[in-house]
C-alpha cells in the first residue's frame, strides 16, 4: 500500500464526492474556499485511489505567525479507522511547518465525534472552549443539537 499527497485548488474532487465525505457545503461554498488563495487543500489518495480530503484557510499571517484554521478532515467510510486522518493531519503540519515560523492551528469538532477527538488529543491538540447547542441535526435518529469543541496547537512558539 502507497499512499500520496497533493496540494490541490480544484474543487471538482472534492464535490465529486462531497457524499461519502459527508460535506454539507454546497457547491457554490465549495468554488469559494477552492478560489480562496489563503486555503490550502490536501488530497490523500492510496494506490492512486482517492481516500480523503483535508481542507483548510490561514486566517492570520505576519512575518513571525501564522494562523490556520482546520475546516473539515474526511475519509472515505470504507478507509475509516485505519490511521489515514493521522497522516492528512501530519502532512498537514509538515506542509504548514515549512517557514519555522510561530504558526497555530485551530479546528473544531462535534462533541460526539469521540474518534476525532481521540486523534486531535493524540496529536497534541488542546481543547480551549466550547460552542452549547451548536450543531443542529436534521436526523431523527440524533439529538436536536450537538455542541463543538474547540482545539488548538501551536508549532514553533515564539519565544
Amino acid at each position: 500500500m502507497t499512499y500520496s499527497f497533493k496540494k490541490t485548488n480544484s474543487s471538482d474532487f472534492l464535490i465529486q464526492y462531497k457524499e461519502p465525505l459527508e460535506i454539507l457545503w454546497s457547491k457554490d461554498s465549495i468554488d469559494k474556499h477552492f478560489d480562496n488563495k489563503k486555503s490550502i487543500n490536501i488530497e490523500m489518495s492510496l494506490d492512486s485511489n482517492f481516500i480523503g480530503v483535508l481542507i483548510g484557510h490561514y486566517l492570520y499571517q505576519s512575518s513571525d505567525l501564522d494562523e490556520f484554521e482546520i475546516l473539515h478532515i474526511a475519509i472515505l467510510p470504507k478507509f475509516r479507522n485505519r490511521g489515514f486522518a493521522l497522516n492528512l493531519m501530519k502532512e498537514l503540519e509538515k506542509l504548514l511547518n515549512i517557514n519555522k515560523k510561530s504558526l497555530k492551528i485551530f479546528l473544531e469538532v462535534s462533541s460526539s465525534n469521540k474518534f476525532a477527538i481521540k486523534l486531535y488529543e493524540k496529536l497534541g491538540y488542546k481543547a480551549y472552549n466550547e460552542r452549547k447547542n451548536y450543531y443542529r441535526s436534521k436526523s431523527i435518529n440524533a439529538p436536536n443539537t450537538q455542541d463543538a469543541i474547540l482545539f488548538a496547537k501551536s508549532l514553533n512558539a515564539i519565544k
